[in-house]
């Protein structure tokens, strides 16, 4: 689907507002399934589910923000404001998951100490971590779709915080689950089970981390598509070479610098016709918002 960067972002932050209305009635049905379910790791759980409430709202400003067009002061636009978004998404997301695995040790050395007894979990806990577990992985489906068609990095951030989130909540279930069916005794399944899962949402976090630095800082396209890049160029027969290539990531665009060499002969508007060709051949290929600079150098026969 083709949009312009104000459709764009009106169809992220609907997809987003989804997202941040089910967190907010999840987290309120798991600290009362929580209380009087008598389970800690939906209680942990539920802790999740605000704090991601609240990067939702910071993601929706962001967006909001990332979807204004380029102005006197953002001549590159404002993309960049999405990829940190992203980066505020991983970060709660390890974050979240440092403190799950906190709390489920301290749950369990207190089990070990003598300090600390578990009621059994209720039947209603269940319910609430099953109906938890069923809005989360709609909810991911529907978000990684939304992130391919629109290729937005913060919403494929969100469909992989909804995606551990499920993971959390498939090891809460089974908890309760195994608490319930082989009764006392069984009741440490629920802070192990919370504690296994929190290393899968610190791991999804630190991978959806590093590509987003990268961009931040300004790393260089994949070479595929750099090399890519280079074979769309030289179709046009005109050209003898490139040089200076240079490409980074704006948020969801690309930007692309480069000289390319023509013969010296070449008329003034002939050269001009072809830096059209290239940038449209570039933009055709990698969207309409990519940023294309091309400069021309004449081509100079070396003499032997």
């Amino acid at each position: 689907m083709s949009t312009c960067s104000k459709d764009r972002s009106r169809y992220i932050i609907r997809v987003s507002l989804l997202g941040t209305i089910c967190n907010a009635l999840l987290a309120l049905a798991k600290i009362w399934a929580g209380i009087y379910g008598h389970s800690t790791a939906l209680m942990a759980d539920a802790v999740n589910s605000l704090s991601d409430f609240i990067t939702d709202i910071i993601l929706l400003v962001f967006v909001k923000i990332s979807g204004k067009p380029q102005d006197h002061d953002h001549r590159y636009g404002h993309g960049k404001y999405e990829t940190l978004a992203t980066v505020i998404v991983a970060i709660m997301m390890i974050i979240a998951g440092s403190l799950l695995l906190f709390d489920s040790l301290k749950t369990l050395w207190g089990l070990y100490q003598g300090d600390v007894s578990l009621d059994p979990p209720s039947y209603w806990s269940l319910v609430v971590a099953v109906g938890s577990l069923i809005t989360k992985d709609l909810l991911c489906r529907y978000t990684i779709t939304q992130a391919k068609t629109l290729g937005s990095s913060v919403l494929h951030a969100k469909a992989l915080d909804h995606r551990a989130d499920t993971y959390m909540l498939i090891g809460v279930a089974l908890g309760i689950l195994c608490a319930l069916i082989f009764g006392a005794g069984w009741e440490i399944l629920d802070p192990i089970a919370a504690g296994i899962v929190s290393f899968f949402i610190m791991r999804m976090g630190i991978m959806l981390i590093l590509p987003a630095f990268n961009e931040l800082m300004e790393i260089s396209l994949p070479i595929n598509i750099i090399n890519e890049i280079e074979d769309l160029i030289f179709v046009i027969p005109q050209i003898r070479g490139i040089r200076n290539l240079h490409t980074r990531s704006i948020g969801h665009r690309y930007a692309i610098e480069l000289d390319i060499l023509l013969d010296g002969e070449m008329s003034v508007a002939q050269a001009h016709d072809i830096t059209d060709q290239v940038e449209a051949t570039l933009r055709n290929r990698y969207g309409s918002a990519t940023h294309v600079i091309v400069h021309v150098e004449p081509f100079r026969r070396r003499i032997h």
